[in-house]
Order: C-alpha cells, then structure tokens, then sequence
C-alpha cells in the first residue's frame, strides 16, 4: 500500500473522530474524555497502519525491516 493511499485513510479516520468528538469540544469546560479519545484514535491509526505494512509493504517498508 503506499504512502499517499495510507495518508487518505488517516484523513477519514481523523473526519470520522472529529466528527464524533464535535458535540464534546462545542462545551466550554475541559473534558478529560477528549483526550482519553485522542490518544486512542491515534493509537489505533497506528495498530491500523502496522497491520497493512504487513499485510501490502512497500520498498520503503521492507527498507525499514
């Protein structure tokens, strides 16, 4: 998979959160669960990521290892 097709589905990702976060940061007041969301979108974009080097790597993948 490449780099700019990787790149388009953490684009979605991000619209799909921020869109389930949007009522959350409309409030005025600090909410810890923003948070708590933000980290696990990214460590799941992450995991989502590991899994489709192994599944389709690229040279640059295959570089690393």
């Amino acid at each position: 998979m490449t780099e700019e097709r990787k790149h388009a589905i953490l684009l979605a990702a991000t619209i799909l959160l921020a869109r389930k976060l949007q009522p959350t940061l409309e409030n005025e007041t600090l909410n810890p669960i923003i948070e708590h969301y933000q980290w696990r979108a990214i460590h799941q974009a992450s995991r989502i990521l590991d899994r489709i080097d192994q599944r389709w790597p690229t040279e640059a993948s295959q570089e690393r290892n």
